[in-house]
């Protein structure tokens, strides 16, 4: 049986309203409703933040150098002959002036006697000759050579004088014995053969180079730290002494020369050190974690935590220090900085601060507090 076609548009009808009050319940829906629904549709990123500091940071050139002796000589022998003792050993302090080691002597005191015979002997004929009351004794010419032997027979005396002092060995400077070279009656039939290696280890050096980007910054005086990968507890302190006047153009670097006091006598010549020139510093900056910078095509970003969102915000930079870094763009202290859970967030996410309560919130108000 078929219903009559007046029944169907009365359908229709009934249905079209339906369909109309039902939208307009949902148009009656306020906007905080309609956020609480989005919001429940959108998920939460988990984050953990963590506040900005006020401190102080400095910039250092990191780099190596190898400890040297300022002071050191190297001992050889003047004179020829049997060694006759040693009287010095390795590692042994000495001064200057001390013996270090004698060669036989004999030979030596024998030509100075006989050069000391030779001037007197000339010394005493070139004052018999003089002129007494006027009167010439001999020509001049043979007074003439008679004082020339004097002057010859002084300067040979003096040379064996200074061949007898020269068979003792001794220190040049205040120092330790580095090195010895040489042993006990063994003839030295050469002059010039390495002995004994003095250093002085009371200050030491260590040599650096340094870009030429940075040689404005460097100054005489200025303060280095050193540290020793061979001595991970030991941890000093270094002075600039010397700065090159000259800037290698094949290499873009100038020579800095250190001084380090090391009158306990810890450090050792060949020491290898790593080394922190001090160039800058800053007092009382805003700092934040250098994990929660992400940087990207020479641009740095930061994202902050704020009312459950995550901010993203642009920042400069400046120096960086014991995993710190400096923020000159200014932002609002109280938000916490994400440092875990950053990469990937967009601008306004929905986040959840896992580390958010109060005894971080009371840790970030004391360290600040405690700056002021």
């Amino acid at each position: 049986m078929s219903l009559p076609k007046s029944y169907n548009k009365i359908l229709l009808t009934l249905s079209l309203l339906a369909l109309t009050a039902c939208s307009g319940e949902e148009g009656q829906l306020s906007q905080a409703e309609q956020k609480d629904n989005k919001e429940k549709q959108e998920f939460a990123i988990p984050v953990e933040v963590t506040f900005s500091k006020v401190g102080d940071v400095a910039k250092y050139y990191q780099t190596t150098a190898i400890l040297e002796a300022e002071q050191e000589s190297k001992v050889v022998n003047e004179v020829t002959g049997m060694l006759e003792s040693i009287h010095a050993q390795e590692g042994q302090k000495v001064k200057a002036g001390d013996l270090l080691a004698q060669i036989d002597p004999q030979s030596y005191k024998l030509d100075y006697e006989r050069a000391k015979i030779d001037y007197m002997s000339a010394n005493s004929e070139y004052k018999r000759s003089q002129p007494i009351d006027g009167e010439q004794l001999i020509s001049a010419k043979d007074l003439d050579k008679l004082k020339f032997r004097v002057q010859t027979t002084e300067n040979q005396l003096a040379l064996a004088q200074i061949k007898l002092r020269d068979t003792k060995v001794v220190s040049p400077i205040d120092g330790v014995v580095a090195k010895r070279s040489v042993k006990a009656h063994n003839m030295l039939s050469n002059v010039g053969n390495d002995m004994f290696h003095i250093v002085s280890l009371n200050s030491l050096i260590g040599i650096v180079y340094l870009p030429e980007s940075e040689l404005n910054q460097v100054k005489v005086g200025q303060i280095a730290k050193l540290s020793f990968p061979a001595e991970p507890s030991l941890s000093l302190e270094a002075k600039v002494l010397r700065i090159a006047p000259l800037v290698d153009s094949n290499l873009g670097t100038f020579k800095v020369t250190l001084t380090i006091d090391n009158q306990g006598g810890v450090l050792k010549p060949g020491m290898f050190a790593r080394v922190a020139l001090l160039l800058d510093s800053k007092q009382a900056v805003t700092m934040i974690p250098e994990s929660a910078v992400i940087k990207k095509d020479g641009n740095a970003t930061v994202f902050t935590a704020n009312d459950n969102r995550a901010k993203k915000l642009n920042v400069k930079l400046g120096y960086s220090q014991d995993g710190w870094i400096e923020v000159i763009t200014p932002f609002a202290s109280d938000d916490g900085v994400i440092t875990v859970g950053q990469h990937g967030l967009k601008d306004n996410a929905l986040i959840n601060v896992l580390n958010q309560d109060k005894s971080a919130a009371l840790a970030h108000s004391n360290d600040n507090s405690q700056q002021l």
